[in-house]
Order: C-alpha cells, then structure tokens, then sequence
C-alpha cells in the first residue's frame, strides 16, 4: 500500500468529493481518480461511493478511514521526533462552534492565543447541527450534544442552560405561557 494513495484517500473523504480533494491538493482530479482505484484494488475493497453530489465512503471506506487517520497520525508524530521539531504551537486550526457561543465567547479569546503562539492560525467556523470532523470541517468542535460516532475525545466543557425573554411590551401584547410545555394564543 502506497502512502501517498493513503494521503490522497484522507483528502478525497475530508472533501467529500474527489474535485475538492483535488484542488486541496493541487492535483488533477483525474490523477486523484487513478490514485483511489489504485488503492481500492490494493485493498480489495471499494473505499466510496460515486454520486452526482460527490463522493460517499462506504462501509469499508469507514473502516479504513480509522486505519488511515492513525497511520497519518504516526507519520505525523515520526516526523516531529526524527526532525526535532520543536514544541512550538504553530498550523491552521478550525474550531467549529455554535454561533452564539463561537461569536461572543471564543471570538474575543482567540486574539490572545494567537498573540502568544504567532505561527498559529485559527480558523472559527459556525457549526451546522450535522457535521463531520472526519472529513475536517472543522480540528476541534463546540456541540450542544455529546459525539457518539467516530474515535473522538470528548470531554465536558460547561453545563448549558437555555431561557425564554421577552420585552415587558411584548410579553403585555402576546402573554406569556403558563408552564414550560403551554403555549400561548398569539392572534396571528
């Protein structure tokens, strides 16, 4: 098995299509195309499913993903300890979070990382309610709810509670309701 294939396999299933992986890259997509097959038949096994929308892994392209993101994993780790890198904080990092909390929590903190770590690039994206960090919309994610897929680390960040406001006009105008399940008659 070609490293390289392995490589290109993790771009085309971040992506979720082969173009995107491509232009990431910066290959030709065709090359990409060639590289996939070629590790489907090294592996003896079909990796994705082709759509008009992109490209699906499939039950066997899932369970490779997991082999493949811990052999990048060790390459990552081999080349830090062979080449000395030091432990300076530096690359692009996505941080996927809610846009409540990604806006007037996480926004006003990231300058003074980024002051102390300078060759660190963060990126704040806002996080649909389904999401993938497999195929890397994001390094790190905020959620509401606890991952229960994927080989994650997750670890509890804060309870999160949720309330109802109203202005005193509003509330006058509308009414408000008398327990947490009723609702009110609004007149619309």
């Amino acid at each position: 098995m070609n490293w390289d294939d392995v490589r290109i396999f993790l771009a085309v299933a971040r992506a979720g299509q082969i173009l995107g992986a491509a232009r990431r890259l910066e290959l030709n997509h065709a090359t990409v195309s060639r590289r996939i097959a070629a590790l489907e038949r090294a592996l003896g096994a079909k990796l994705f499913r082709r759509l008009t929308t992109g490209s699906e892994l499939t039950a066997e392209g899932e369970r490779f993903l997991n082999v493949a993101e811990r052999i990048e994993a060790d390459m990552i780790a081999a080349r830090a300890e062979i080449a000395g890198e030091s432990d300076e904080v530096a690359g692009v990092v996505r941080i996927g979070a809610p846009d409540g909390f990604g806006v007037t929590f996480l926004a006003p903190r990231l300058g003074q990382l980024t002051e102390r770590h300078p060759a660190l690039s963060i990126q704040l994206v806002p996080v649909p309610r389904s999401f993938s960090l497999s195929r890397r919309e994001a390094d790190i994610a905020i959620t509401v709810e606890r991952p229960t897929e994927g080989r994650l680390v997750a670890g509890k960040l804060v309870d999160y509670t949720l309330g109802l406001y109203a202005s005193r006009a509003y509330a006058e105008t509308r009414g408000l309701p008398g327990t947490p399940g009723s609702s009110v008659a609004t007149g619309l």
